[in-house]
């Protein structure tokens, strides 16, 4: 059986003029904390489901919440916590982490609390978040997906390898590309096509960038609907990164009244 420890937060406040108990911390937050420290340990469904065992008491000093657990996750939480107060923010995080702690950070802020961070291997706190750090999480200011363009080409070649293509909804864009893919095939400069891309694209405009050829696709005005299906399935798993897709897309459009 593999060694066993446990993992604190301890949240430190006052309620009225008195310092903050156990019996001042109600069930709806603790069934929060307890769901936010499982999130941040183990933060996809996968991880969720094959978890140790992990046990759960509230003590006095504030309010400590322990949680008792298999070796390996405790130095899962000092990793994790020691490497958000060395950096002193959480972008290194994944999306689901950053939102434990950017929510962490918002409770201590809104309510005046301290919460620190304790581990059974370690005496200090390994991390404190109060009204004066700033672990919030920052929006994401865009996403990685692949794109299906048209447009006219209009230029090629450089000294790194790209072409230029026109597009109705982006105006030119840069594509780049390995010179085989520029050679290949017959001659495109002057003529509409359609390339696939992968690349990055601005949550702020829309606007593709960062592109890199995949192949090009023969112009043709009708679209291939089970093409279309597998690019937006493939697209799709990269919006976890945006707030909000509907206002994101509103925006996009030109607002409601656009």
């Amino acid at each position: 059986m593999e060694e066993q420890g446990y993992i604190e937060v301890k949240i430190d406040g006052s309620v009225g003029n008195k310092p903050l108990k156990p019996i001042d911390i109600d069930i709806a937050e603790i069934k929060e904390i307890i769901s936010d420290v499982e999130t941040f340990l183990y933060p996809t469904r996968g991880e969720k489901a094959e978890r140790p065992h992990i046990s759960y008491k509230i003590e006095e000093g504030s309010a400590r919440n322990l949680f008792y657990l298999p070796i390996s996750g405790v130095l899962l939480f000092n990793g994790l916590s020691t490497e958000i107060k060395n950096r002193g923010n959480i972008d290194f995080l994944d999306n689901k982490r950053a939102e434990i702690i950017d929510k962490f950070q918002r409770r201590a802020a809104e309510k005046n609390l301290e919460i620190s961070f304790y581990s059974s291997s370690a005496k200090d706190p390994i991390l404190k978040i109060n009204k004066d750090t700033a672990y919030f999480k920052v929006a994401a200011t865009f996403i990685e997906t692949e794109f299906v363009l048209y447009g006219k080409i209009n230029e090629e070649g450089g000294n790194n390898p790209n072409f230029h293509l026109l597009t109705k909804e982006y105006g030119k864009l840069v594509v780049s590309a390995t010179e085989q893919q520029l050679l290949e095939g017959e001659k495109r400069l002057f003529k509409i096509y359609g390339v696939r891309a992968k690349g990055k694209q601005n949550l702020a405009d829309g606007k593709p960038f960062d592109l890199k050829l995949i192949d090009y696709i023969t112009y043709n005005p009708n679209y291939d609907e089970h093409k279309l299906d597998l690019l937006i399935e493939r697209a799709s798993t990269k919006w976890n990164t945006v707030p909000n897709v509907d206002t994101w897309l509103q925006q996009i459009r030109g607002g409601a009244n656009g």
